[in-house]
């Protein structure tokens, strides 16, 4: 729970397993204990699947969409930036080059309207 210059919210980060289906179990169990936590809540990191399975099975909408996998040349996100807070929107997002991981970071500035 944080408390953030756009009010409190439960966030929760993340890297779950590479097996599919198994990321899939770990994301709606993820997302049903986040929800058991005071809203509004947003899941963030690296849920090793594409955006439609993500939105799926956490019952979630994404803040930004950006590939983010490989890092030398994205061609698929893998990294998530996931809310049920219908007021929370992205201003601007970048998936920024850096030499700590095999995945790009997804950079979001979100904003409340």
């Amino acid at each position: 729970r944080l408390d953030t210059p756009l009010g409190a919210m439960t966030i929760a980060g993340t890297h779950l397993s590479f097996v599919p289906g198994w990321n899939r179990h770990q994301l709606r169990r993820l997302a049903r204990a986040v929800r058991a936590l005071p809203g509004p809540h947003v899941i963030a990191g690296d849920l090793n699947m594409s955006a439609r399975p993500a939105v799926r099975w956490s019952g979630m909408r994404p803040l930004a969409c950006a590939d983010t996998f490989p890092a030398e040349a994205p061609g698929q996100q893998l990294d998530h930036l996931l809310t049920d807070d219908r007021q929370l929107a992205a201003v601007r997002h970048a998936t920024p080059e850096v030499e700590l991981s095999d995945h790009r970071p997804l950079v979001v500035t979100v904003t409340r309207h």
